[in-house]
């Protein structure tokens, strides 16, 4: 009863189309998303993959990368997979196992075995890929507008209050946008919390 009452008092005819998604590497939360919303691009946050492969470098081989120039190129080469083109991405990751075999750095082995199993075979490059689309590589804005999100409501609000608060965002955003445009630089004032 409680959810009828909220569905009337904010659906007003509300039709979500989400286009993308960006977040961290949650499988959980992309597969859903694909679930509910069949037509959205999952984008996962550049931030998010480097930092980490970070912590494993840490974790397997810290002061081999730091301490060897060699390695650490090859490190800096994976850590930039993101923003090359996917097709060679394969190609290049082989390369720098037949170099680490060559030279003998048996050790890095551990963090390209680390790479290959989770970024390879585990995520979908095509999501956490940004080459030819570089608007938004992390998911910065979201997570800000998220603690935004939390300050607002002093309780978990229904997906129809959520909408229908978001609904009166956007329109003080575009009320203070076009203020903006015409010279008036008022701070914005929350949202209402009726």
């Amino acid at each position: 009863m409680n959810r009828n009452r909220n569905e009337s008092k904010y659906n007003n005819n509300i039709i979500v189309t989400s286009k993308i998604l960006h977040c961290d590497f949650e499988k959980s939360i992309s597969n859903a998303s694909i679930k509910i919303f069949h037509n959205i691009t999952i984008k996962y946050c550049v931030w998010h993959y480097k930092r980490s492969l970070e912590v494993q470098k840490n974790k397997l081989r810290y002061n081999e990368v730091e301490n060897n120039h060699k390695i650490y190129l090859l490190y800096k080469a994976i850590t930039n997979f993101p923003f090359i083109n996917p097709e060679y991405i394969f190609d290049i990751y082989n390369h720098i196992k037949i170099i680490c075999q060559i030279y003998n750095y048996f050790n890095f082995l551990n963090f390209l075995e680390y790479f290959n199993k989770t970024y390879l075979y585990k995520y979908d490059i095509q999501y956490w890929n940004y080459y030819n689309d570089i608007n938004h590589i992390t998911n910065n804005a979201s997570e800000s507008f998220n603690n935004y999100l939390k300050k607002l409501f002093y309780k978990k609000p229904s997906l129809y209050e959520l909408i229908y608060h978001l609904k009166r965002e956007e329109s003080l955003s575009y009320n203070n946008y076009k203020r903006k445009i015409e010279g008036v630089w008022k701070k914005k004032k929350n949202i209402n919390k009726n």
